[in-house]
């Protein structure tokens, strides 16, 4: 295994780690009807897309670093342990087109008008840098992945599957918070009908599948498409 991404990996895992560990224990908010029902209620930081994401990549950074010590990195596939044919999984399936999705998402928002999804009056408590933990670092820590270690990609339609899922357990997630406490998780719900959240709703699957589209497309593009089975870098000698 390259030492290269064995420190990606703890790297990774150990900022995540930081982060998730400052944002449950070390924040303040203010006590308002809406940071109460945000980090108080209904599940408390699970209702956010974005805590729920670092959860998934903070545990698959940490399945690298396991992976890196005890599993394998073998490019036969009977050869292979069931810790690296469980982190392919995660990463080619739901890690690479969330953390992608999630960073898209959020700073495309947040450029258009900030108060949709970021509102400037938690700049007074949650520090920049969290933020970046939180919003940024899933694109990034997805795509180094991608291009430090050779996976093996899900084939046909059943690649897409696992994101179909977990789109319509979050959607169900959301929906079941708005009817029960009549408050939306995100204020860009809150300014949109009926109709402009389905439309929304319904166009937010569209990247989460280009995306998983896109992972093998890419991953081909640097490793080259014969290292499904040869498991080593495009123009590179083992």
């Amino acid at each position: 295994m390259s030492v290269k991404s064995s420190l990606l990996h703890l790297l990774v895992f150990c900022t995540y780690s930081y982060g998730i560990y400052h944002n449950v224990t070390k924040l303040r908010p203010p006590s308002t009807p809406t940071s109460d029902f945000a980090y108080r209620q209904y599940g408390g930081r699970l209702k956010f897309l974005t805590f729920l994401n670092a959860l998934l990549q903070c545990g698959f950074f940490g399945l690298c670093v396991l992976n890196d010590f005890i599993g394998s990195e073998s490019p036969v596939y009977a050869r292979r342990s069931l810790l690296q044919r469980l982190r392919d999984w995660l990463f080619t399936t739901l890690v690479l087109p969330m953390g992608v999705f999630v960073s898209c998402i959020f700073w495309a928002l947040y450029a258009v008008d900030r108060e949709l999804i970021f509102p400037a009056s938690l700049d007074s408590w949650f520090p920049g840098w969290l933020n970046h933990i939180m919003h940024t670092l899933p694109a990034i820590g997805a795509i180094a992945e991608l291009y430090s270690v050779c996976h093996c990609f899900q084939k046909g339609i059943k690649m897409y599957y696992p994101i179909l899922v977990a789109y319509f357990l979050y959607l169900s997630w959301i929906c079941y918070i708005a009817y029960a406490a009549g408050f939306w998780v995100y204020p860009v719900f809150e300014v949109l009908d009926m109709k402009g959240r389905t439309i929304f709703l319904a166009a937010l699957l569209l990247p989460n599948l280009l995306f998983v589209h896109l992972g093998p497309k890419l991953h081909n593009k640097i490793w080259g498409s014969s290292t499904k089975s040869q498991g080593k870098r495009k123009g590179k000698k083992e």
